[in-house]
């Protein structure tokens, strides 16, 4: 029975691989056919000798390299890991970066953006806006501040001086 699985798997892996190593199955298909007519042979001699009978028709395949596409170009990858903090919320583009859990940075300017909201420009370039309302006393630029995932994709600001957590999320 043993014998049956594995003759069973070489055959899948070999067919499996065909397309890779033919380049093109039109040309080749005669050989992935005669592999499989292998699998249908009980007698363990016999399987053998359907394998030994089908294989050297794979081997005269053109080298798996020139049917391959050419690679894809390499991922733009932001300028840092704190440049890209909080860009996943911007758009869906390619992310080959490094996880960064939190950012620190300086609080450049802000400017009311409704009733007890605000939006924060940080010396990085980054703009935060508040998305939960609350009153912010000792709000002054020039503050250093920290930016820290929070649950469900939300952001926490903490700025030096000011109480309690502010919900953000980036806008730029």
């Amino acid at each position: 029975m043993r014998d049956i699985r594995l003759s069973s798997l070489f055959a899948a892996a070999l067919f499996a691989a065909l397309p890779l190593a033919a380049g093109g199955l039109p040309a080749r298909a005669a050989a992935p056919d005669e592999v499989l007519k292998c699998l249908g042979v009980t007698d363990d001699a016999a399987r053998l000798a359907c394998y030994d009978r089908a294989v050297p028709a794979l081997r005269q395949a053109p080298p798996m390299a020139a049917a391959l596409p050419p690679a894809p170009p390499p991922p733009v990858v932001a300028a840092s890991p704190q440049q890209a903090f909080g860009a996943e919320r911007l758009s869906s583009k390619e992310r080959g970066i490094e996880e960064v859990a939190e950012i620190t940075a300086t609080l450049v300017s802000f400017q009311q953006a409704g009733y007890e909201r605000y939006t924060f420009t940080l010396d990085n370039g980054q703009v935060w806006t508040q998305t939960v309302a609350r009153s912010l006393s000792n709000l002054r630029a020039g503050r250093s501040l920290r930016i820290e995932k929070g649950m469900v994709g939300s952001y926490n600001m903490v700025i030096d001086g000011v109480s309690g957590l502010i919900k953000v999320r980036r806008v730029k």
